[in-house]
């Protein structure tokens, strides 16, 4: 042990003894349009599209405004008609209608209140989404010309779900988990996405959770499970907007917490887009850098068009007895 000890002791001396500054030229990351399109049943398509940034880019509250792409020229093909999708700001909108348009989109309040926020969206019902059908969007913007095609699927419902204490310490009676039972379809290849939100209020009286979000091992698919009814547990998620660190950072549902679970089905290729972006998220940054590693299905850009179909359930989190 001695010898190992003085060993790293002298290769301490003469790293310190040896001082020479180093420069690293890092090579910018080429800028592409970002896409997050979904579309769900009776639900209008909602499309994000944004530039990437550099992963040293900044990233305060301007930087974020500067990223949405507008006046872009969007149009979706649902198989017998093309629509034009027109563009919609959150600067239009009046602030009784923020939480509103942020559940449907999926983006924070706070983010919507702050920048103004440019989204592609439809008002016709001709627009919105039915199962078992095919959408080919196609987006003309800054020179460029991006496509994807995506179905959606038929849902697959919850079975059951129940709250169960973790018991980490003794008497601990108040943290736990969220487990859930469904019966996967006996054809191979069902894809899944899981997504909470907490509908009770916090101390100020704000929604604990303004929109859906996605724990960390959020999607999975039917390789090992495939026609069977399977249990599996849920952990609780946080938005990337959150101000509440310790909340954030706490992967527990509180007893006495009321939250609706989304259980969403979709195809392989939104399927491999979700893994790997939530992937990248645990180990880069999120959807406004560059997407090292994330597998797009967007023909000339980065991110997803998605056909998404899902089973919604609530659970108030009291014990299972």
């Amino acid at each position: 042990m001695k010898r190992i000890i003085l060993l790293s002791l002298s290769v301490l001396v003469l790293l310190a003894g040896c001082t020479k500054e180093i420069t690293v030229d890092l090579p910018e990351a080429e800028e592409q349009l970002v896409v997050e399109g979904t579309i769900e049943p009776g639900q209008p398509p909602i499309i994000i599209l944004t530039r990437s940034q550099s992963f040293f880019a900044p990233t305060d509250i301007n930087s974020y405004a500067n990223i949405f792409v507008k006046d872009a020229d969007v149009r979706m093909y649902d198989g017998s008609q093309t629509y034009v999708i027109p563009m919609f700001c959150s600067s239009q909108l009046p602030p009784e209608v923020i939480d509103s348009v942020a559940a449907l989109t999926g983006l924070d309040p706070a983010l919507l209140s702050s920048v103004d926020v440019c989204i592609y969206t439809s008002l016709d019902p001709n627009t919105y989404g039915v199962i078992g059908r095919s959408y080919r969007l196609t987006i003309n913007a800054e020179g460029k010309t991006l496509t994807s095609t995506t179905h959606i699927p038929n849902p697959v419902p919850l079975d059951s779900l129940w709250f169960q204490l973790t018991d980490q310490n003794d008497g601990d009676d108040t943290s736990g988990f969220i487990w859930a039972s469904a019966h996967d379809p006996d054809t191979a290849g069902n894809y899944y996405r899981v997504q909470t939100r907490r509908l009770n209020r916090d101390e100020d009286g704000n929604p604990k959770d303004p929109v859906f979000v996605a724990p960390f091992g959020s999607t999975s698919s039917d390789d090992f499970f495939n026609g069977i009814n399977v249990q599996f547990v849920i952990i609780k998620g946080s938005s990337a907007y959150a101000t509440d660190l310790e909340d954030a950072q706490n992967i527990h549902f509180m007893r006495d917490d009321t939250v609706e679970v989304k259980l969403i089905s979709m195809d392989k290729r939104e399927y491999d887009f979700y893994r790997s972006f939530e992937t990248n998220v645990s180990t880069q940054g999120d959807l406004f850098t560059t997407p090292t590693n994330v597998i797009s299905n967007i023909d000339g850009g980065l991110g997803v068009w998605a056909g998404l179909s899902s089973d919604r359930r609530t659970v108030v989190c009291v014990p299972v007895q």
